[in-house]
């Protein structure tokens, strides 16, 4: 068994647990949403399902846009995140938010509203682009943040980036199969969202523990943050919320029904069911990575 070590300390300002209470517990549905309307847009590009583009753009402005702007120090401010793009990411970000906002909303209403201007093909075809590349950095940018943290090893990885990324997209064809129950598009198959899902929750399964093995080898704060994780009160939210609702599960459910096969339009509420505990799970996972944050008083 590992144990945790108690000479580090665990950060607690973006979990709620900080002075500020509440407000501070905001930045992880920010996190959350940051993560998976990115996602959703992407798969909606790949299979051109419009009501996607919709979803996606309106999550991003209250699920990330208004928890966000809540959780700011001084909100009035927020305007000023754009000024350290050179230096910060957390200025990056913001600068992916407002390109995914606006090439996503433009082509959005390219796919949708006749308008004349919009309806050029190689109009359509740079916005696509850019709401693509934009989606692309505005899913991956919280992982950019939290591995060039210093103080805190646990975060300092190359594969955060690629984790937020691939659970964002994973995420994003969960709920765009979700959404295809009461808004369904004609000729497209839910099967073939469920085989994309399926091969990405394998990915982002097999990143997932080769991270935490290598972070446990690794000791210090790393290892306490590992230990945090695994055991103790705080392992059933990873275990049992993260790994096994979130991965375990829907892994197991979904290879059932690829490999039995079970029809789809059959068992439809079982793959729902495994998309909504992919959700839950990614939410999960995003508290319990920021919650683990291991320090050294003495850094």
């Amino acid at each position: 068994m590992i144990k945790i070590e108690r000479q580090f300390i665990f950060q607690q300002e973006w979990t709620g647990k900080g002075e500020r209470g509440i407000r501070d517990f905001l930045l992880i549905p920010a996190i959350f949403f940051g993560a998976i309307c990115p996602g959703l847009f992407i798969s909606s590009l790949v299979s051109n399902y419009v009501p996607g583009y919709w979803a996606a753009l309106a999550l991003n402005f209250g699920g990330y846009g208004i928890t966000h702007l809540l959780f700011l120090g001084k909100m009035e401010r927020f305007w000023r995140a754009v000024l350290n793009v050179r230096t910060s990411w957390i200025s990056r970000g913001f600068v992916f938010n407002a390109m995914f906002s606006l090439f996503g909303l433009l082509y959005a209403l390219a796919e949708t509203a006749p308008l004349p201007v919009l309806s050029d093909p190689a109009v359509k075809t740079l916005l696509k682009l850019m709401s693509a590349v934009s989606a692309v950095l505005f899913a991956a940018y919280p992982g950019f943040m939290l591995s060039i943290v210093k103080a805190i090893p646990f975060w300092r990885s190359l594969l955060e980036p690629v984790l937020f990324f691939l659970q964002g997209v994973m995420g994003g064809l969960a709920l765009q199969l979700l959404l295809m129950s009461f808004m369904p598009m004609p000729g497209y198959a839910g099967d073939i969202v469920i085989k994309a899902n399926f091969v990405i929750l394998q990915v982002v399964l097999l990143l997932f523990m080769s991270a935490l093995i290598i972070k446990a080898m690794h000791g210090g704060a790393e290892k306490t943050s590992v230990a945090f994780l695994t055991t103790g009160n705080f392992s059933r939210v990873f275990l049992g919320g993260a790994l096994v609702t979130g991965l375990v599960a829907p892994l197991f459910i979904l290879t059932a029904g690829i490999l039995l096969p079970l029809d789809f339009d059959a068992y439809s509420y079982i793959y729902y069911l495994a998309m909504i505990a992919e959700l839950a799970g990614i939410y999960a996972g995003k508290y319990s990575v920021l919650r683990a944050g291991a320090y050294s008083p003495l850094r």
